[in-house]
């Protein structure tokens, strides 16, 4: 059974009043503060707490796994209308509203969350045992000391990518305290926290000294979340045209952002030097076993939010592949997290994590495959129900208790080798750190031509560049990185802008039309039902047009129309349009009324609007910018 810190410390937790009132944090009651500081199990007591906050709804246990996350050139939330939806499902299309409550909640749960890690570092700080600690070397108060100050930079990472300029706190509140605040300067907290780790990072134990292995914040995370921060630091950024609310503002990088590439270097080399995570694992058993509740200590998961079973998580329900409940063990499963199609077809066909990643069905209520593949409906297949050695039960929803995966050390991989290529280009390091990735990709009978002959000719450092950009999309399909990643590239409008007018040329080339850049496209895949060879009751799906477009039925199978679909007769109009969901799914950035004014330059608003009341909370003092001033 998967070991979870904070269902081991439930019963100690320290309560927390409502965070129905920004930052309003009560302090702990039934315990004094002194008795919480008096011993170290108290205080991982504490700490635990944290971790459970993180996985409330609002937070990590749903909100922070995919609502903020679309739309990319990797998952797609398919938007087919140009009406807004009060409820907050056109987050995805660049278009939040500052009223709706997802983003309240968001908001309020990530501070109470940092006020209570906040609390936890003024605690340890006034402390009898952390005053008499050795500073000199690494012991369970440092490291509980440490592991606060880092899960809550990973909070302000993360506020910062999704609203930019956020409130910065590093001191407990408390309900008296005047909260008439505004925010800091996204980049000035990067650094403070930076520099805050900086000093902690050494005296933290490494996940394979620590009684919860990826499941607390280790010192090779610390190590990696300062590489983060840094790349962060050293990336760009949309900011407000402070003199006309109204714009969508600008993007810009920070001054001096090779300084932070070269704390990049450091921090994330030391993760790679130290040699205490690799990638043994294949990519399929990698996460096979993160659907079964294990995560090794020493491969390629660096911090895995802890998650309880029955109790928290999305994956596998809501990120993952669609499942009709019936008498099977495995419930249900909605698979609404989907990838975009062009995402399928963007793979190497002898990539192996495609169709780890990739899974273009669905499961009935008698576990057999069928078709789900269309322009924004792809489900991902890293998580599934079906992988479960041990099914949750035949009512099973979410709450499915598989961790929300946060680092893993590919990523330290692939930033280190972009850091190092920013700063002196395709250095031999760099491409080593590539290649491991690509090695876990590829049989080792590829290697020679998919490993080495493709690293080894990125001679310049805009050819590394881009084939570091298109390695960290087949990598982390489905794991929410690529919006953030994008953005700190500048990027973003770019790929929209191409992605946008790509589904566009599928479907006209796919309807009998040209394109010079295209000369192809699936207009459709076949399918037929074969025994699944490992469970003798069930059926899968062979699926011919994948591998190859395939412009003719082959015998015994059925048609299932994919880019035919996207270029259509509109009865409304009576001419071949793009279908509605290419319409509007970007519609915030790029769209059918304003395409042809829509240059890939353009600045595109992928930060969401502050909270209608934390505006109102604030009397002034906080702002909407970026078109969000009303």
């Amino acid at each position: 059974m998967k070991k979870s810190l904070y269902a081991i410390f439930v019963g100690l937790m320290v309560s927390l009043s409502s965070c129905d009132d920004f930052l309003a944090v009560e302090p702990p009651t039934g315990f004094t503060s002194e008795y919480i500081y008096s011993s170290e199990s108290e205080i991982k007591a504490a700490l635990a707490g944290v971790y459970s906050l993180m996985l409330r709804d609002d937070a990590y246990g749903n909100r922070l796994a995919y609502v903020y996350n679309s739309n990319t050139d990797v998952e797609m939330s398919g938007i087919a209308t140009s009406a807004a939806n009060v409820n907050g499902g056109d987050m995805a299309c660049f278009e939040p509203k500052p009223y709706w409550t997802t983003l309240n909640g968001t908001w309020n749960t990530m501070y109470a969350t940092i006020n209570l890690t906040n609390d936890i570092i003024q605690g340890i700080e006034t402390s009898e045992l952390y005053r008499n600690a050795d500073k000199t070397k690494t012991s369970t108060i440092t490291q509980m000391y440490g592991e606060a100050k880092t899960l809550r930079a990973m909070l302000y990472l993360d506020l910062i990518r999704i609203w930019g300029d956020v409130v910065f706190r590093t001191v407990p509140s408390t309900s008296e305290e005047d909260l008439l605040v505004g925010v800091t300067d996204r980049n000035e907290i990067l650094e403070f926290l930076i520099d805050d780790l900086k000093v902690v990072e050494p005296l933290m134990f490494y996940a394979g000294e620590l009684d919860y292995g990826v499941e607390r914040a280790s010192r090779e995370f610390c190590q990696g979340l300062i590489g983060l921060l840094a790349m962060n630091r050293g990336g760009w950024t949309l900011r407000p045209n402070v003199g006309n609310p109204a714009s969508i503002g600008y993007m810009e990088r920070g001054e001096n952002h090779t300084h932070y590439y070269d704390i990049a270097i450091e921090y994330l080399g030391k993760v790679i030097d130290e040699g205490r995570h690799n990638l043994t694992l294949s990519f399929e058993e990698l996460w096979n076993r993160e659907n079964n509740w294990s995560t090794p200590h020493n491969d390629d998961m660096i911090f895995s939010i802890p998650m309880l079973k029955n109790s928290s998580s999305q994956f596998g329900y809501y990120l993952g592949i669609p499942i009709t409940a019936g008498t099977h063990p495995y419930g249900g499963a909605s698979g609404n997290l989907n990838l975009n199609a062009l995402y399928l077809y963007s793979f190497d066909n002898k990539d192996l994590r495609r169709d780890v990643t990739c899974a273009p069905y669905r499961y009935n209520e008698r576990l057999n495959q069928e078709i789900r593949l269309d322009l924004a409906t792809l489900p991902t297949g890293k998580w599934s129900k079906l992988k479960m050695n041990n099914p949750l039960g035949v009512s099973s929803q979410a709450g499915t208790g598989i961790n929300f995966t946060w680092m893993r050390f590919a990523d330290v991989l692939l930033l280190y080798a972009e850091a190092v290529n920013e700063q002196f280009g395709p250095r031999e390091d760099a491409k080593e750190c590539l290649k491991r990735v690509r090695r876990r990709a590829f049989e080792s009978s590829d290697w020679s031509t998919k490993v080495d002959a493709y690293v080894d000719v990125l001679g310049n450092k805009e050819d590394f560049f881009k084939a570091i950009m298109d390695e960290r999309k087949w990598e982390f399909g489905g794991e929410g990185i690529r919006k953030f990643d994008l953005a700190r590239w500048n990027k973003y409008s770019e790929v929209i802008y191409q992605l946008y007018h790509d589904m566009i040329s599928w479907g006209k080339v796919a309807n009998g039309g040209f394109d010079p850049h295209i000369p192809d496209a699936a207009a459709s895949v076949y399918w037929q039902n074969i025994p699944d060879p490992n469970n003798s009751d069930r059926t899968i799906l062979d699926i011919v047009g994948i591998n190859e477009f395939v412009h003719a039925r082959p015998a015994g199978y059925t048609e299932h129309e994919l880019a035919k679909k996207w270029y259509a007769l509109d009865n409304a109009t009576e001419s071949y349009e793009p279908i509605p969901t290419i319409r509007w799914s970007f519609r915030g950035f790029i769209n059918y009324n304003n395409a042809a004014q829509v240059s890939p330059t353009d600045p595109l608003r992928y930060l969401c609007p502050y909270p209608s009341k934390v505006i109102t909370d604030h009397r002034g003092k906080i702002q909407n910018y970026y078109g969000f001033n009303y």
